[in-house]
């Protein structure tokens, strides 16, 4: 299961009709779906998200070193960074400018 489908099983539970495995079911309008559809695109960043980015600027910026104590793949390199004090915060720092900066371009 995805991090987004455990959220929204999070907020919104499967109901089912008492006694039974029947789901519930509702029903909404157009209007309905663009709000809800809205909230959704502009809803903050995951922290997920976050440090998705986080860890593939901090693997690009890894990259250009081409020897044999370079990490492999982002998770090693993120994994190695963690021992220097303040590295990976600021990784997160410049993912979440990055993710703010790109859904302020969507909503003007």
């Amino acid at each position: 299961m995805s991090i987004a489908d455990d959220e929204a099983e999070k907020a919104y539970p499967t109901r089912y009709w008492e006694g039974t495995h029947v789901k519930k079911q509702f029903y909404c309008d157009t209007d309905d779906l663009q709000e809800a559809y809205l909230l959704g695109r502009n809803a903050p960043p995951a922290d997920a998200e976050i440090e998705a980015v986080a860890k593939r600027l901090l693997w690009d910026s890894c990259k250009r070193y081409d020897d044999e104590y370079a990490a492999k793949d982002e998770e090693e390199a993120w994994y190695r960074e963690g021992c220097f004090p303040g590295w990976q915060e600021d990784y997160i720092r410049q993912a979440k400018e990055l993710l703010a900066l790109a859904r302020k371009a969507v909503n003007e």
